[in-house]
């Protein structure tokens, strides 16, 4: 189960915490433990990732990012969730974003995450997905939550359907990934009636 943090650390904009997370927005006075994150992270999320260049992984750039995401997030237009184990606060184990906000009669919203390579297995991403979907589904309204995931990435595929989502079809050529146009499979959750 979630809960929404009312007395938020003065690097956050939000946070929310599960049985074993903290899910954070983050303001750019973190960008030193994001880029970490990202540079730690760049071989193992390479054939995954949407293409980036060289500055993508520089604290320069990452500062913009996270001024980006809070102008986003204070907006409504994203929720960009930086992930860490409970009490460890300075490293970074992975994010989920929810992006491509449409509200009134559409009420939904995309879904991407990404996760440390060394903490795979052990349910996190799993336990971040369910719950910040409930929080976005409860707090926002959102009525459908959609996901876009490569054919080949099994991993993420057993994932999204442990989180509930149902398999909807092909998206072609839908993301630029690792220097080429990749199709993905389109899944979709559903806020309970």
């Amino acid at each position: 189960m979630y809960e929404i943090i009312d007395r938020v650390k003065p690097y956050e904009l939000f946070a929310m915490e599960t049985d074993r997370l903290r899910l954070s927005v983050l303001k750019r006075s973190c960008s030193k433990m994001t880029t970490e994150y990202l540079v730690r992270n760049r071989d193992f999320h390479k054939k995954w990732s949407q293409t980036h260049g060289e500055s993508y992984f520089t604290e320069r750039t990452q500062k913009e990012y996270l001024r980006y995401d809070c102008d986003e997030y204070n907006h409504g237009r994203l929720v960009p969730l930086y992930i860490f184990r409970k009490g460890e606060p300075g490293k970074v184990i992975g994010k989920v974003s929810y992006f491509n906000f449409a509200y009134g009669g559409m009420m939904s919203c995309s879904l991407g995450y990404h996760m440390d390579e060394g903490e795979t297995g052990h349910g996190y991403m799993t336990e971040a997905v369910v719950e910040s979907t409930k929080m976005l589904m409860d707090v926002m309204k959102i009525h459908r939550v959609e996901a876009f995931i490569l054919p080949n990435n099994e991993r993420s595929l057993a994932l999204i359907k442990r989180c509930g989502f149902t398999y909807e079809g092909k998206r072609i050529s839908y993301m630029h990934i690792n220097g080429k146009w990749e199709d993905h499979e389109a899944f979709y959750l559903l806020a309970p009636d």
